[in-house]
């Protein structure tokens, strides 16, 4: 399978500064597909946190199960490994997109504080007042325009300081969305464990470990999860190695037998039984 870092060299409309961060313009369909692809009936996971801005159109997706409709005028913060489910995307969407990698982002003078907004999790869509949306419109166009020249002598010093400055003034305005709210227990201690699990689920499966991280029972645990998402904490578990193989697959990098390791498998037999008990093909023929 061709890499996907190569057939982007030949596609218009997408923007990419090394690994680090990927402009997509709203009319590049090709680069959605390649970096996004938000097809309908299709789940996906991705490594980076991406933002959305519709520009036109619709689309309608689940975030980790949880229903969204992204309308011109709105955009859209997704954090690493959130499950994304994509219902319908109308025929004239156009939606402008970002994606940064953890590592570009951990790397930003921010105090910590912007990847772990409880209210980001709770409130990914976003309806951005008049200054805010031209704002980012603008750090589009300004990290476009410098991505269009990577001979800039100090572009990665340039870079970092633009989104310092964008995630500093759009910050306060994150922490308003949860203003008044009362979150329960059982949600944070969701919250909690799904940040957990994006972070360590191809090597931490037992429903337990999670538990004991958060200081909770595991019956505890299992209640608040189930309570909050509608989905028991072990569907979680299995549904995000299961993306992760596909995934794989998919990129055709990585044989079944390291897959199976990469995610904990004592050995490509056991991997298999899980797989097929879970899809009911094999792995070597389940290609959704």
């Amino acid at each position: 399978m061709e890499n996907v870092k190569d057939q982007l060299e030949q596609t218009t409309g997408v923007y990419r500064y090394g690994d680090d961060i990927y402009l997509i313009d709203e009319n590049s369909q090709q680069g959605m597909s390649l970096l996004l692809p938000l097809t309908a009936g299709r789940e996906i996971t991705t490594d980076k946190i991406v933002f959305l801005l519709c520009r036109k159109g619709s689309v309608d997706l689940k975030l980790n199960y949880r229903q969204l409709l992204l309308n011109p005028g709105l955009a859209m913060i997704i954090l690493p490994e959130m499950i994304i489910e994509t219902l319908a995307v109308s025929d004239d969407a156009q939606v402008l997109t970002m994606l940064l990698s953890e590592r570009f982002t951990d790397s930003l003078n921010l105090g910590g504080t912007f990847r772990s907004l409880l209210s980001v999790r709770r409130q990914p869509l976003l309806a951005l007042p008049v200054g805010v949306d031209s704002a980012l419109l603008n750090l589009f166009g300004m990290v476009r325009g410098l991505l269009t020249v990577p001979s800039h002598p100090n572009l990665d010093r340039v870079l970092h300081l633009i989104f310092e400055a964008y995630f500093f003034g759009i910050d306060p305005y994150l922490h308003t969305l949860d203003k008044g709210v009362i979150v329960s227990t059982a949600e944070l201690h969701t919250d909690e464990f799904l940040k957990l699990l994006e972070k360590n689920f191809r090597q931490q499966h037992s429903i337990d470990w999670y538990a004991e991280q958060l200081h909770i029972t595991c019956k505890r645990l299992s209640i608040c999860v189930k309570q909050t998402t509608g989905h028991s904490a072990t569907e979680w578990v299995d549904r995000h190695r299961l993306l992760e193989v596909e995934k794989q697959l998919r990129n055709g990098t990585m044989s079944v037998k390291e897959i199976a390791s990469s995610l904990g498998f004592p050995n490509q037999s056991a991997f298999g039984t899980w797989f097929k008990r879970h899809t009911l093909q094999s792995p070597r023929n389940y290609i959704r």
